[in-house]
């Protein structure tokens, strides 16, 4: 045995070596991952305050780096059909009743564990309303889709979450129910570049 291994031992270490220098990649993998996850951004989209249309629309940065709110995408579906439309902008809010006209924006910084009110509900729908061209388009909604995109904080790459709200009427008014328990993470690329097509086409 100790003349076979004397014999190959040439062999023995290019092996050995082999095996370290794969679990080492193995392990540096596995620490850029932990790094890269925690770097990652994470977007909620919740409702607070109350539960009907006057119930406000949070969107907090649960991320490590601060990002930078680009733009809010509302989907508005009714029995007969849908729209898409950005509702961003706090247009409910006059130029001239504000000191700073930042106040009739959203697109604003967002540090980590911080959160914007971008609105109650019934502001995003008489946003889109207004942006969708849709008379009357606030009594047959049946279903708020919210999508937010953003910048992380080296502005190279667009992050985005999305997160859907059921109207359930009750005495004429909507209460937002939200579909699902968190807000999904649009972490996929081709989903990503999807919302990043979209909002160049909405550029005004």
């Amino acid at each position: 045995m100790l003349d076979w291994i004397a014999k190959n031992s040439d062999s023995l270490q290019l092996v050995i070596s082999l095996v370290t220098g794969i679990v080492w990649l193995a392990y540096l993998h596995i620490i850029w991952l932990g790094f890269r996850r925690q770097r990652q951004a994470v977007i909620l989209i919740n409702r607070s305050v109350a539960q009907d249309e006057n119930a406000r629309c949070f969107v907090t940065n649960m991320g490590a780096e601060p990002i930078y709110l680009l733009e809010v995408m509302a989907k508005l579906v009714t029995d007969d059909k849908s729209y898409v439309v950005k509702v961003t902008e706090r247009e409910e809010v006059a130029l001239d009743e504000v000191e700073d006209p930042v106040a009739r924006t959203n697109q604003r910084p967002i540090k980590s564990g911080s959160f914007v009110d971008i609105g109650s509900f019934v502001d995003l729908l008489r946003r889109a309303e207004v942006r969708a061209g849709s008379d009357g388009l606030f009594d047959k909604v049946r279903q708020l889709e919210l999508t937010v995109a953003a910048a992380d904080g080296h502005a190279k790459h667009l992050v985005a979450a999305r997160r859907k709200f059921q109207a359930e009427w009750k005495d004429g008014k909507p209460y937002f129910v939200p579909e699902t328990l968190m807000t999904d993470q649009i972490r996929n690329i081709v989903q990503r570049r999807k919302i990043n097509a979209m909002l160049e086409e909405r550029i005004e």
